[in-house]
């Protein structure tokens, strides 16, 4: 007799239900920072160089409206602040603060906990393995876009 076919066994179900539980540990973990997993993009995209508020909506794909909320909170943690472009008066900027580049450390440290935590049972062959296959469907599916791929 066959065994029946389960949701539950599939990636897709598998990797959704995953992503909620690391997301609020990760949450929980970001939350006496004053931040959530979604400002952790921004201030990834922000550790190099200043962006333009579309540009960093483009980025993420979310609508400039997110963005612009994303970032009000931010600035409101002192962790990024707009200044006009130098060459295009018209253009803000969004850079990160000293306190921003702070921040971006300390939710790097966190999200490792994170994973040290998901990975528990694994040993450091099989959390290499397990990192490079999700690094490589989350490439195919075009979810780096132009942020910066993990390396």
């Amino acid at each position: 007799m066959a065994t029946e076919e389960s949701v539950t066994q599939t990636l897709a179900f598998l990797l959704g239900k995953l992503g909620q539980v690391a997301s609020g540990r990760f949450a929980a973990r970001l939350a006496p920072l004053g931040l959530r997993p979604r400002h952790c993009a921004l201030l990834e995209l922000l550790a190099h160089a200043p962006k333009a508020q579309l540009e960093l909506a483009h980025a993420i794909g979310v609508t400039p409206s997110v963005v612009v909320d994303m970032l009000d909170e931010l600035e409101q943690a002192e962790a990024v602040r707009r200044v006009r472009d130098s060459t295009d008066r018209r253009r803000q900027l969004i850079e990160l603060t000293t306190k921003g580049r702070r921040l971006r450390r300390r939710a790097v440290a966190l999200a490792r906990e994170t994973d040290e935590e998901m990975l528990a049972g694994f040993d450091t062959a099989q959390a290499a393995a397990l990192r490079t296959g999700l690094l490589r469907i989350a490439d195919s599916a075009g979810l780096f876009g132009s942020v910066t791929r993990p390396s």
